[in-house]
């Protein structure tokens, strides 16, 4: 290595200075990450400020409002800042845009690239020529990141970055999956560079024999193994194998990189305490449900309804469930019963469970934890039809609530909501109607449009919609279909994974909503029962039809005449809600993308679980 780096033969003086150095920039690399917690608040503080000094300033001039924001101001004095206001939104919306299916948004691109930067910055600065303290300054940075990316894998509120950030647990994956390239790349470069070495200087057979070479090389694997499953191709193929490779390897791999070498161990047990308190957080927050009761929907061949008591547990904490959240749902797996399999699926509450004291879940059967419930569905229904006493209900375990939900803004405060669902992504738009109809919202200004196959998988939520104020529309699209009693296959869509197939979770129905469809012969190919579904007179179906978001989303934006807050600031706000296919999501969002560009403020939130 003689271009720009050399293999150097530094005195004992220079060694402890170079262990000195390491030892400053790794501590400097992990607490760097209070500088973009600080500048996401900067914001926030800078208009409390500003409306403070405001205030003090000219109180005479500020009347009382409802709303939170201060409803006038000196127009001249801010003509720069409203420039800004007004493109803002504009770059806000075009980061939040996916760059290729499964790829994640430029928002999550563009921060991991300035991240990687400044940790490239960190491990090459004041280490001159040394080749060795350069090789080594790679490996301790990308230690000192290791209790982070721990703690962005928290799935509890009470999370520090979750905390700071007021972003849920799914909103973060998508940065704890950057922050794990991120140290593959780091911890490949520092392997790499050390191999050079023990080449160029015929080291390498004397070397692989020793302890800490040994680790080091079992670390990188564990890191490669766990990159490459953590692919979305790969993911999507086998889940499970993602899963349980990524609990095992990351568990493993703390004991490993502790003994590899002494100054990593700081970060190592920073890391494994972070490790044990997600462990003891996840089984607090499980709860064990004796009595709950699985059967099939109606009118449908694959949809299963799910109640479950609440939990007295849920009651001593005083659990407050917020529309639109999430359970976790999985079994309690036996050794003697391997063909279940322990898998954790997050499954939307598609009720109010605190109003309605129950949990409801509403899920269509594929694979893996899905196709095990549907055979506990139809297992409990046959035992209630024959009164089997030795037939005995089956346990399951519950987590939660999780979800982004609980930092949503207050929809009150929006002059316009439109909620759009596609099949059981309604079980996360209905919760949310139903909530604002409690809380006695003029329902004009609600709009939700839900898309459905069949009128058979809509039954279940015309219960909750049944003798609710507004108004809600159902369009029976009739795509294509399996037959009667068979579930859905690769070969029916190979679009549709399953459950546990990768990042199509329980929500993640893709298997013909937007298609463009002209058959007629299909209507019934789901069970026999769906005209059996009673439609009150609030809602509207629309037959062999899929919603035009061109034209729904101008209905939206276009203010009412007869509205006496046409000009109030928040009857110009507009709330977006989804929640089906990622299909249906990105042709809603090409639609509202005009009105983004002329600067209509629009709070945009798509449900999906990406892993």
């Amino acid at each position: 290595m003689r271009f720009l780096y050399s293999f150097t033969s530094p005195d004992e003086a220079q060694l402890q200075q170079r262990r000195h150095s390491l030892d400053i920039y790794g501590q400097f690399a992990q607490v760097s990450i209070l500088f973009p917690l600080i500048c996401y608040h900067l914001p926030s503080l800078f208009r409390f400020l500003q409306n403070k000094f405001r205030l003090f300033l000219s109180p005479r001039k500020t009347k009382e409002h409802a709303s939170p924001f201060v409803s006038s101001f000196d127009e001249s004095s801010l003509a720069p800042q409203q420039i800004s206001k007004s493109s803002w939104p504009r770059v806000r919306w075009l980061l939040d845009e996916e760059i290729l299916p499964g790829w994640g948004t430029w928002r999550v691109l563009l921060i991991a690239t300035l991240w990687t930067i400044w940790l490239f910055l960190l491990a090459i600065r004041d280490t001159g020529d040394d080749y060795l303290h350069l090789t080594k300054r790679f490996g301790i940075i990308a230690a000192s990141q290791l209790p982070l990316h721990y703690l962005l894998a928290f799935k509890s509120s009470y999370s520090p970055i979750s905390y700071l950030t007021h972003l849920s647990h799914e909103e973060l994956n998508p940065y704890h999956r950057a922050l794990g390239r991120i140290l593959l790349l780091f911890f490949s470069l520092h392997a790499s560079f050390y191999l050079n070495f023990f080449l160029q200087k015929s080291l390498l057979l004397k070397r692989m024999k020793d302890t800490d070479v040994i680790l080091g090389l079992s670390a990188i694997t564990s890191f490669v193994i766990l990159g490459i499953t953590a692919l979305a191709r790969v993911r999507e193929k086998n889940y499970f194998l993602f899963f349980t490779l990524h609990v095992i390897i990351s568990l493993s791999v703390l004991p490993i990189l502790y003994f590899h070498v002494s100054h990593l161990r700081l970060y190592i047990l920073e890391s494994a305490a972070i490790y044990t308190l997600l462990i003891i957080q996840r089984n607090i927050s499980q709860s064990k449900i004796e009595n709950a009761i699985l059967k099939p929907v109606k009118g449908t061949s694959n949809i299963i309804s799910i109640t479950l008591p609440l939990p007295p547990s849920f009651s001593a904490r005083k659990t407050i469930f917020h529309p639109g959240q999430h359970i976790y749902l999985s079994l309690p797996t036996p050794l003697t019963a391997p063909q279940e399999k322990l898998r954790l699926n997050p499954f939307t509450i598609a009720n109010l469970p605190n109003q309605d004291n129950h949990i409801r879940l509403v899920l269509r059967a594929l694979n893996g934890t899905t196709d095990i419930l549907s055979k506990l569905a139809s297992n409990h229904a046959s035992s209630s039809t024959t009164n089997n006493p030795n037939k005995k209900p089956k346990s399951l375990l519950i987590e939660g609530p999780y979800g982004a939900a609980s930092t949503f803004p207050d929809l009150l405060h929006y002059g316009k909501i439109l909620l759009v669902a596609g099949g059981v992504g309604a079980t996360f738009t209905i919760p949310i109607y139903r909530d604002l109809v409690n809380r006695g919202i003029d329902m004009r200004k609600v709009r939700f449009v839900w898309a459905v196959r069949r009128m058979g998988d809509a039954g279940w939520g015309v219960e909750y919609l049944r003798g609710e104020e507004g108004s809600c529309e159902i369009y029976r699209t009739g795509a294509r279909s399996s037959a009667a009693g068979k579930k859905p296959s690769r070969s029916d869509n190979n679009d549709d994974e399953g459950e546990d197939g990768g990042g199509a979770i329980e929500l993640q129905e893709r298997m013909g909503l937007m298609e463009d469809e002209n058959d007629d012969d299909d209507d019934d190919g789901g069970g026999g029962e769906e005209d059996a579904v009673v439609l009150p007179p609030q809602i509207t179906l629309h037959n062999k039809r899929r919603p035009d978001f061109r034209l729904l989303v101008e209905e939206i934006f276009t203010p009412d005449p007869q509205s006496e807050e046409v000009a109030s600031p928040a009857a110009q706000k507009i709330a977006i809600l989804i929640c089906g296919p990622s299909g249906m999501s990105s042709a809603l969002r090409r639609e509202v993308w005009p009105w983004v560009k002329r600067g209509r403020e629009i709070w945009f939130h798509s449900e999906e679980f990406g892993w």
